[in-house]
C-alpha cells in the first residue's frame, strides 16, 4: 500500500507500522525504545507523529499503516514535544553525568543543553547499582524505564530473568521474581544467563560492559566472526589503544541476527590472559627452554624430513585446528599431501560429526546442514534430536524458543530433560544409545497411516523397499521396550512430524557419539526422505556443529578420506588438476583417522605428529590409551594459545594467534563462509598459524610463497567445484555466503537439494537397531554420558581464562535423586566415578534432568580427568567415539582417601557447586 509521509510517497507492506514504513524508506524518526530486534512497545513518546484526520500525536512505533495515510513526522509541535520530552529524561539522570549512546546524541539532536527543572532527591531514581554480574553492571540512576532489556530478554533470549517492577516514576527493571536488583535479589541471583542482550538494547549506559568502564568506549569497530561454537555470529569487536574492549553482536549478522551468547559476548578476555604462549618452547627434560622462532620453524622441518627419509611419509600425521581458519586447514592438508606425500591428516571432526559426514554422505549425498539457521522462522515444525542448543549452541536455541513462542511444535528426542525438553509438545526421553529403534518405530508409523510422500520418493529417491522391509517389523511397541519411550509418544511424533508440511529436524552429538552412531544419522535422513522434509524452506536435516570451524576444517580437506570439497582422493581428473596447480601429485591412499593414529603410535609405526589447535590429551576418549600413544611419538609438535594437557608430551610447542589477530574464513554449520579480520596484533613475534606452515613448507623443499590468506583462498576455488566462485572481494560485498557456490556470480546456496541431490537421487539406506558398545552391570550399573554447558566450550582452555569462571569452576555430575537416596549421597559431596579404564573424582548434584540410572558430566576442566573413564568403542563407519554411553559406577569419597591438595581441591569444588 502507499502512503505519504513528510510529504514523500513510500510503500509499505501489511502489518507495518508507520515507524517501520519510514525506516525502510530511510526517513528518520527520533526514538529511545524502539529497536529493530524488538516488537513495538511506545513508552519514550519520541516517535510520535501528526496524522491528517487524526487528533492528537500517536507514536508511529505502534500506528499500523493504512492506505493512503497523510503522515508527518517534522513539525514544530512535534520538535517541541520531542525537546520537552528528552529534557525531561535528562532532568532524571545523575549530576554531573555524561549520559551515554542514543540518549546523548538525541540531546543533542534536540538542542537539549541545558536542563530548566530544578528536581529534588525525591524526583531522582533510587541509588540502586548491581554489580552482581562478572560482565556487566546495571545503575537504576541512568535508567529511563524504557523495559528495552527487560522485553530483549523476553523476545530475543527467551529466559525472562527481568521484568519491569513498580509503577509510575518508581518503575524500574527488577530481576528474578519480581525482587528489587541490588537489593534481596540481582543478576547474579536470578537466571540470567548473561548473553548481553539487554546491554545492548539499553540506550542510556544503565547497562554497561565492565570491560567499558574499566578500559573505555572503542574507538573504532572492526567486523569479525565469533570462534566459539558453529553457529558462526557476527560480532564488531570495539578496540581502544590496541586492545578489545567490547564485542558487539552485529545487527546484520546473518547468523545471528544481533544476538550472541555468555561466550561470544564477554568470554574474548582470554586473548590477553598472563599465561598466553608468547614464544617457542622446546623440550630439554622436564623443562622448556624457550628458543626463537627460525630455530623452532628449523627444528620441525628437520625432524619431519628425518622421520620421512628414514620411515617414510606414512610415519607421519597431522591433527589439524576445527578452530584454525579455512585457509590454514587448507594448507596444512597441502603440506601432508605436497610435502609429506600422504593422507594421514584428521581434525577434531572425527569425535564430534564425522557419523554425521559418514550418515548423509551415504543418504544424500552431502555432509553438511541441508537448510539455513533463518528457516528456523519457517518451520511447521521443530525436531531436535541428541541436542542442547540452548546451552551447546544459545542463538539456535533462543530461536527455537521464540518459535515455540509462535506457536510452532516442538519435538525433543533426548535423555535428558533439557530446558527445550521441559518446554516441548513432545520429549522422548530415550535410554541413551537407543536413536535408531526410535527412529525406526517413527517410520514404521508413517508407513502404516499413510504419511509417506509418494510423489517425492518416487522421483527423487531409491532405495525405498529395504527401508519399507525394515521398518516394517519396527512397531512403537517393540522400540518401547528397547527405548523406554512410552509407544502412543512415538506414534504421536510420527504423526506431528509427518503431516505438519514443513519440518525442521536438527541433531547433535547425542545422535552421532554412538557405537552406531552414522546409522542413528541415516535414519533421521531416511525420515525426511520418506516425509519430503528435504529441499524446501523450513525442512531438511541440520547438525548443529560444535566447534567455530568443525565444519571448514573438513570441507577444506582435513580429512583422511576426502580431498577438499568431499572430492574423491582417486579422482583421475582432480589428480591432474591439483598437479598442474600444486606441482605434485595426489597421494590416492586413505589416510590414518585419528583413533588410528593413537593405535599405529603405540605399534611403533607413527614417529611423527604435529598437533594444532586440539587438546587430545583432555578431550579424547579412553585418555590413558591417549597419553600411552602420545609418548611413543618420537616428535610430537603441538601449536596452540595456551599451555594444554598434549603439551605435557610435546617436544615442541609452537604459539598460535587468537582468531582476533588474523584474517582468514570460517565456515558456520549452515555452510556460510564469513570473514575473520585483524582486530589486533598479536603478542610480538607470534605468526598465523598459515605463516608456520608456509615457513616449515619452504624449509623442507616446497615453497609456499603466500603473502595472504586471500591468496590461499584463490587457490581453493581453483581446485573445488563447489568454492569456484570464493573470493575475498565476493566475501567483503557479501554477509558470507553458502557453499556450494559454484562460479563467481552465484550468490550461494542457502537451500540444497531443491531440484536434485549430488548425485542425482537420494537413498534409502535400511539401517537396523544395535545395542551401544557397552550396557549397565552389577559392577557398573550407571550409565554415563558426557557433554558441554552453556558456560564453557570443549577443554576450556579459553572460557577457563575469563570471568566465566566466576559463574562454573568445575565439572558436576548430575545423578537422579533416587539414585542419590539409595547410595546416601548429598549435594556437593565428593564422589568417584569408576570405569573399567580409570576414575575421576566429582561433585555430585541431584538433577531430575537425567534418569534414574543415567549420570552426566562435562569435561571442561582437566582435573575432573572425566574421559579417562571412556572407552575406545566407536562408530564402526566414521570412528566418532561413543561418548554417551560408558558403563560406571559411583563410590563415596572418604575424607581419609584425598590428599591434602586434592582435599583443598574438593573443598574448593563443593563451595562452588552449594554457592
Amino acid at each position: 500500500m502507499n502512503l505519504q509521509i513528510n510529504g514523500r510517497t513510500v510503500t509499505a507492506e501489511a502489518g507495518d507500522t508507520i515507524y517501520m514504513a519510514a525506516r525502510k524508506a530511510g526517513i528518520s524518526i527520533p526514538s529511545l525504545c524502539v529497536s529493530q530486534q524488538l516488537a513495538p512497545f511506545g513508552s519514550c513518546r519520541l516517535c510520535i507523529c501528526e496524522i491528517d484526520g487524526q487528533s492528537g500525536t500517536p507514536a508511529s512505533c505502534t500506528t499500523p499503516v493504512r492506505p493512503d495515510m497523510v503522515v508527518r513526522t517534522e513539525s514544530d509541535r512535534l520538535r517541541r514535544h520531542r525537546h520537552n520530552i528528552v529534557e525531561l529524561y535528562m532532568s532524571e539522570q545523575p549530576e554531573g553525568s555524561e549520559s551515554s549512546g542514543p540518549l546523548r546524541e538525541l540531546a543533542l539532536a534536540c538542542g537539549v543543553n541545558r536542563v530548566r527543572y530544578s528536581v529534588g532527591a525525591h524526583m531522582k531514581r533510587a541509588a540502586v547499582r548491581d554489580d552482581s554480574n562478572p560482565f556487566f553492571t546495571f545503575d537504576n540512576a541512568a535508567c529511563i524505564s524504557c523495559a528495552r532489556c527487560v522485553r530483549a530478554c523476553d523476545e530475543i533470549q527467551g529466559t525472562h530473568a527481568l521484568t519491569m517492577f513498580g509503577r509510575g516514576f518508581a518503575a524500574r527493571p527488577a530481576a528474578g521474581a519480581g525482587l528489587l536488583m541490588g537489593e534481596t535479589a540481582s543478576f547474579a541471583t536470578s537466571n540470567c544467563v548473561s548473553c548481553g542482550a539487554c546491554v545492548k538494547e539499553c540506550p542510556t549506559g544503565a547497562l554497561v560492559e565492565k570491560t567499558v568502564l574499566e578500559q573505555g568506549s572503542p574507538t573504532r569497530m572492526v567486523r569479525t566472526t565469533c570462534a566459539y561454537c558453529g553457529v558462526g555470529c557476527a560480532f564488531d569487536a570495539g578496540v581502544r589503544d590496541g586492545r578489545v574492549v567490547q564485542m558487539l553482536p552485529a545487527d546484520d549478522g546473518p547468523s545471528n541476527q544481533g544476538h550472541a551468547c555468555m561466550k561470544g559476548r564477554f568470554g574474548w578476555t582470554y586473548n590477553d590472559a598472563p599465561d598466553r604462549l608468547r614464544v617457542p618452547l622446546l623440550r630439554r627434560g622436564n623443562d622448556w627452554e624457550e628458543i626463537s622462532w627460525d630455530s623452532a620453524l628449523d627444528r620441525v622441518a628437520q625432524e619431519f624430513t628425518r622421520i620421512k627419509g628414514a620411515h617414510g611419509p606414512d610415519a607421519l600425521a597431522t591433527i589439524s585446528s576445527s578452530r584454525g581458519t579455512n585457509e590454514e586447514n587448507y594448507l596444512f592438508g597441502k603440506f601432508m599431501r605436497c610435502v609429506i606425500g600422504t593422507n594421514h591428516i584428521d581434525n577434531c571432526a572425527r569425535v564430534c560429526h564425522s557419523a554425521t559426514v559418514t550418515g548423509m554422505m551415504e543418504t544424500l549425498g552431502a555432509s553438511a546442514a541441508t537448510n539455513s539457521i533463518q528457516d528456523l522462522d519457517r518451520a511447521h515444525l521443530i525436531m531436535v534430536v541428541g541436542a542442547n542448543p540452548t546451552e551447546s549452541h544459545p542463538v539456535v536455541g533462543a530461536k527455537i524458543k521464540q518459535a515455540h513462542r509462535r506457536g510452532v511444535p516442538v519435538i525433543v528426542i533426548d535423555p535428558r530433560r533439557t530446558e527445550l525438553a521441559r518446554l516441548a509438545d513432545l520429549h522422548l526421553q530415550l535410554r541413551p544409545g537407543s536413536n535408531v529403534a526410535l527412529l525406526n518405530a517413527m517410520g514404521h508409523v508413517l508407513v502404516k497411516e499413510g504419511l509417506l510422500d509418494q510423489a517425492f520418493i518416487a522421483a527423487r529417491t531409491e532405495g525405498i523397499d529395504d527401508w519399507l522391509k525394515t521398518v516394517s517389523d519396527c512397531t512403537p511397541d517393540a522400540a518401547e521396550a528397547i527405548t523406554g519411550v512410552p509407544a502412543h509418544l512415538i506414534s504421536q511424533a510420527a504423526r506431528l512430524y509427518g503431516s505438519s508440511g514443513a519440518s525442521f529436524c536438527c541433531h547433535g552429538l547425542g545422535v552421532t557419539e554412538h557405537r552406531w552412531g552414522s546409522h542413528g544419522v541415516i535414519a533421521l535422513c531416511n525420515l525426511a526422505l520418506a516425509t519430503g522434509n528435504i529441499g524446501k524452506p523450513g525442512t531438511g536435516i541440520n547438525p548443529l556443529r560444535g566447534q567455530n570451524n568443525v565444519q571448514g576444517a573438513s570441507d577444506m580437506g582435513c580429512l583422511p578420506t576426502y580431498f577438499a570439497g568431499y572430492q574423491s582422493l582417486d579422482d583421475p581428473k582432480l589428480a591432474l588438476l591439483h598437479q598442474t596447480i600444486t606441482g605434485r601429485p595426489l597421494p590416492t591412499k586413505r589416510g590414518m583417522k585419528t583413533p588410528d593414529m593413537w593405535d599405529a603410535a603405540i605399534a611403533g609405526r607413527l614417529k611423527g605428529l604435529w598437533i594444532i589447535g586440539y587438546d587430545v590429551a583432555q578431550t579424547d576418549p579412553n585418555l590413558k590409551k591417549v597419553h600411552e600413544a602420545l609418548k611413543q611419538v618420537e616428535f610430537l609438535v603441538v601449536q596452540d594459545l595456551f599451555l594444554s594437557e598434549t603439551t605435557k608430551f610435546a617436544h615442541l610447542v609452537l604459539p598460535g594467534a587468537s582468531f582476533i589477530e588474523k584474517d582468514g574464513t570460517f565456515t558456520n554449520l549452515e555452510r556460510r563462509i564469513q570473514r575473520i579480520r585483524k582486530v589486533v596484533e598479536p603478542p610480538h613475534g607470534i605468526l598465523p598459524d598459515w605463516r608456520v606452515v608456509c615457513e616449515v613448507s619452504t624449509r623442507m623443499g616446497y615453497p609456499m610463497p603466500y603473502r595472504h590468506p586471500s591468496e590461499i583462498m584463490d587457490e581453493i576455488a581453483k581446485l573445488t567445484p563447489m568454492f569456484a566462485g570464493l573470493s575475498y572481494d565476493r566475501l567483503d560485498q557479501h554477509a558470507g555466503l553458502q557453499w556450494p557456490v559454484p562460479t563467481a556470480t552465484h550468490e550461494g546456496t542457502a537451500l540444497m537439494h531443491q531440484e536434485t541431490f549430488p548425485k542425482g537421487k537420494a537413498r534409502f539406506v535400511a539401517v537396523e537397531y544395535l545395542p551401544p558398545g557397552e550396557a549397565p552391570t552389577d559392577d557398573y550399573p550407571f550409565v554415563l554420558t558426557t557433554g558441554r554447558i552453556l558456560q564453557h566450550y570443549n577443554c576450556g582452555a579459553q572460557t577457563r581464562r575469563t570471568d566465566i569462571l566466576e559463574l562454573v569452576d568445575t565439572d558436576v555430575l548430575e545423578m537422579h535423586p533416587s539414585d542419590m537416596k539409595e547410595l546416601h549421597l548429598r549435594d556437593g559431596e565428593i564422589v568417584r566415578v569408576v570405569s573399567t579404564r580409570g576414575d575421576a573424582l566429582l561433585p555430585v548434584v541431584g538433577s531430575e534432568r537425567v534418569l534414574p540410572g543415567h549420570l552426566f558430566t562435562s569435561f571442561h576442566f582437566p582435573a575432573s580427568t572425566v574421559n579417562a573413564l571412556l572407552s575406545s568403542s566407536a562408530d564402526e563407519s566414521s570412528k566418532c567415539p561413543e561418548y554417551k554411553v560408558s558403563a560406571v559406577r559411583v563410590e563415596p569419597v572418604e575424607r581419609d582417601e584425598l590428599d591434602p591438595e586434592d582435599e583443598a581441591e574438593m573443598g574448593h569444588m563443593r563451595r562452588q557447586l552449594i554457592t
